[in-house]
Parts: C-alpha cells; sequence; structure tokens
C-alpha cells in the first residue's frame, strides 16, 4: 500500500503545471495612412524645441551695420532720404513702410522674409567701379556710403560712423587706405582708387 501511494504521489508531481497565460498588451492596429499620421506628429512634436526662425527680422530699436545697409537700400530706391545712420529709427520704419505698401507687401515697417525678399528682387546691382563719379571731402550720397561701407569691411571705417557724408573721418580713411595700397594719396576716391575698394571687398 504504501508502494502504490508512493507511485500516485510521483505521477502527481511530474505532471506538468499549467501556467496561466501571461495578459498580453493590446497595441492599436494602425492603417498605413493612420501609421504615416501618427509618425509625422512625432517627429514634428520633437522638432518643435529646437526650430529656429527662417529669417532674422529688422524692427525698430536696432542698430548696427545691417540697418545702415538697408537705408542705403531704401535711398538708392528713393524710400529714405535721410542719413544712414545705422540707427532704426521713425524715418527708418516710415521708408519702409512706404516700399512695403508699393511692392504690396503688409505695411508694419518690420523687415521680414518677404520684405527683404522683395528688396533683394528689385534693388539694383551696384555699378561697375569704372563708372563710379570721382568724390571728394565734402560730398555725399550713396556713392559714399558705398565707399564708407568698403571702408569698414577692410577696417578702415567705423561703421557707427556711416552716414553718407564725406567727412574728415573719411577722407583720413582713404588716405590710409591710399597709402597701404601704394596709390596716389589725394583723399579722392577717382578710378583707381574705385578700383581697388570693388576688388577687395567685392561690394
Amino acid at each position: 500500500m504504501e508502494s502504490l501511494a508512493y507511485i500516485h504521489l510521483v505521477e502527481a508531481y511530474e505532471q506538468p503545471i499549467e501556467q496561466s497565460p501571461s495578459p498580453r498588451v493590446k497595441l492599436p492596429k494602425f492603417t498605413a495612412r493612420g501609421l504615416f499620421a501618427f509618425v509625422s506628429c512625432a517627429l514634428t512634436a520633437s522638432s518643435l524645441g529646437v526650430a529656429r526662425p527662417a529669417f532674422a527680422l529688422l524692427r525698430p530699436g536696432e542698430s548696427g551695420e545691417t540697418v545702415a545697409k538697408l537705408q542705403y537700400r531704401l535711398g538708392e530706391l528713393g524710400y529714405f532720404q535721410n542719413s544712414y545712420t545705422g540707427y532704426y529709427g521713425e524715418a527708418t520704419s516710415d521708408a519702409v513702410r512706404e516700399f512695403q505698401r508699393h511692392n504690396g507687401l503688409k505695411d508694419d515697417g518690420i523687415v521680414g522674409e518677404k520684405t527683404q525678399a522683395a528688396l533683394d528682387k528689385i534693388y539694383p546691382q551696384p555699378a561697375p567701379a569704372t563708372t563710379q563719379p570721382t568724390v571728394r571731402f565734402g560730398d555725399q550720397g550713396a556713392t559714399v556710403f558705398r565707399i564708407q561701407r568698403q571702408l569698414s569691411s577692410l577696417k578702415y571705417f567705423d561703421y557707427k560712423q556711416m552716414n553718407g557724408q564725406f567727412d574728415e573721418a573719411t577722407e583720413a580713411a582713404i588716405k590710409q587706405f591710399q597709402a597701404d595700397k601704394e596709390l596716389a594719396v589725394d583723399g579722392v576716391v577717382g578710378e583707381k582708387t574705385h578700383m581697388a575698394l570693388a576688388n577687395l571687398t567685392g561690394l
């Protein structure tokens, strides 16, 4: 009897133990279109934290060489009649608004991507150096401002002094440039000085 009981005990022990199936996590079923939309949303969300604006705005209150260049371009197009101070004040904002109205843009006085694109499209290219007029102390205008830009890019002139006026500071910078480039040091920007400035700056 004891042997029989032992056999039954062994048989019971060796029976495979049925384990309850592990609960399965049901994943949502996506159609191909739904999966594409889900992935697109995820990628968009992940990129929001590192997005950068496509174009840096210029707005009232700013200052610097970029503003002075804007004033120069607006002056060349007949929208800006003041000195090229490099400060984005009321006169610059008014000129930008007028330009925007004439070109079918929102007249907010701010240079954004569309306004910049319009300027790039219609702004006339600088004339070749050989056709530039001779300028000297006392002259003023767009040609003088371009010369100041060239001198500034070559570190002969402080961009904060760019005003379109051929003043003493401009004359001194021209003389130093002429001396360094072995040109006639007369402080007058004639054909050779124009050519040297253009070749060295591309402006």
